[in-house]
């Protein structure tokens, strides 16, 4: 029982004690009356006491439900906070995504606008011996998409070879026209016919003395680099690697020409 409560109980009693002693001995009426006053005045004490006893209970139980409801939101604040952060993240992985596929389109719109407008680029420039020629064929072999068409005077690597294959067999177009003096047992001419490749011999009396690739309408490998072990790995030879339509349209009229007469 709290300490306000308790000490008025207490005179309550003293003070009705004290009324049944006087009162057995003869104490004066007015005295009873005042000690009576004071025992109303206590008792009135005690229940505006316990009023506001029940009063602040209440608060308090207001308080803690108030404190409960907070922390339920705050619980459901934390949980909504954790989701908004994982869509933040999920939207930036795709942010990043569209931007990488926007650099891709332009380089490939920038690509576009160059081979359109005809203007001619240089790629690489490579010498042999071991400058380099050989792989470059097979790297840009690799990057065919539509068509490859070749005038080769001595194709014997059969690194490259495999190159061509390997286009041909994604469902590029190939067609390779070589010089017939040129074919021999080492050539590269049977392994490809055996595939299905589309080849043809030169039909000039004297010789087809070009190199030549034109890959998709537009990338052309020229010089005098043969694809060959020799010119790979002895001979000076060069080879250049071009971004030109209007060259390339001024080449593939040459390759039809030769592949048209050719057998």
């Amino acid at each position: 029982m709290r300490k306000e409560v308790i000490g008025p109980v207490l005179a309550a009693l003293l003070v009705g004690g004290l009324i049944g002693y006087f009162g057995a001995s003869g104490m004066q009426s007015s005295q009873i009356s005042e000690l009576q006053s004071q025992l109303t005045q206590l008792q009135s004490q005690l229940t505006a006491l316990q009023t506001e006893k029940a009063s602040v209970e209440f608060f308090l139980a207001d308080a803690q439900s108030q404190i409960t409801s907070l922390t339920t939101d705050k619980q459901a604040l934390r949980q909504q906070v954790s989701q908004l952060n994982a869509s933040i993240a999920q939207l930036n992985t795709k942010i990043a995504q569209l931007n990488a596929k926007i650099a891709d389109l332009n380089a490939t719109i920038a690509a576009l606008r160059v081979i359109q407008g005809g203007e001619l680029s240089i790629l690489s420039v490579n010498f042999s011996p071991r400058g380099g020629c050989a792989s470059t064929v097979i790297y840009w072999m690799g990057r065919a998409n539509s068509s490859v068409h070749v005038l080769i005077y001595s194709f014997t690597l059969d690194s490259i070879g495999d190159a061509v294959l390997s286009a041909y067999s994604r469902g590029v177009e190939v067609k390779v026209v070589f010089e017939k003096q040129q074919v021999s047992q080492y050539s590269e001419f049977f392994r490809l016919a055996a595939a299905g490749v589309s080849v043809r011999n030169d039909t000039n009396p004297s010789l087809m003395h070009h190199k030549v690739a034109i890959i998709d309408g537009h990338i052309i490998l020229i010089g005098s680099f043969n694809w060959s072990a020799s010119a790979e790995e002895d001979n000076n030879e060069n080879l250049l690697v071009i971004r030109s339509a209007a060259l390339a349209a001024t080449l593939e009229a040459e390759f039809q020409q030769i592949w048209t007469t050719g057998r």
